[in-house]
């Protein structure tokens, strides 16, 4: 049991250890320093919003996601089906 936990373990203590060792890294090398230059950084070349216009209809990404749904409903009902008939 425990010998099949290791590897997560394991994981979460690499990610752990990562983490910490680039925070310092962050503030060593003055990446938090200017606080103010960074706050405005998303918003540097932003222009007016662009117009949407409204669509009229369903969006094709309607279908393709409605078909993915479907697909993955009868692979549910299929893999069901196999597992009660057995």
């Amino acid at each position: 049991m425990l010998w099949g936990l290791l590897p997560w373990f394991s994981l979460m203590a690499a990610g752990l250890v990562a983490s910490v060792v680039l925070l310092f890294w962050g503030y060593r090398s003055g990446q938090f320093a200017d606080q103010e230059r960074a706050r405005y950084l998303p918003l540097r070349g932003e222009t007016a919003r662009p117009q949407y216009r409204e669509r009229s209809g369903v969006a094709p990404e309607v279908y393709a996601l409605t078909a993915l749904m479907a697909t993955a409903g009868v692979a549910l009902a299929v893999t069901l089906g196999i597992a009660v008939l057995r």
